[in-house]
């Protein structure tokens, strides 16, 4: 599906740092308020999912992410922007 939002990725990456740090690890992975993230066993690449969005961020700050809706996407977002805040 063609992206039609512009993801922050070092938003994401705080938000991922946030997730590791308070949420509960299950395996190799953490899950904190709706989300969960995991690495790649180097650590370069990272991994953060909702039940309907999956972002994938690169080295280089590269990323991909997958969803069905704008809608979606756009409560994916939201739930980044809110878990940055608080």
């Amino acid at each position: 599906m063609e992206q039609e939002h512009k993801i922050d990725v070092k938003q994401a990456l705080r938000v991922f740092n946030r997730i590791t740090r308070e949420g509960q690890k299950e395996g190799d992975q953490w899950r904190y308020r709706g989300l969960t993230a995991s690495a790649d066993f180097d650590g370069y690449t990272v991994f953060i999912k909702s039940a309907k969005v999956a972002l994938t961020i690169f080295f280089h700050n590269k990323y991909s992410v997958e969803y069905s809706s704008a809608r979606d996407l756009q409560e994916f977002v939201d739930l980044l922007q809110i878990l940055d805040r608080d």
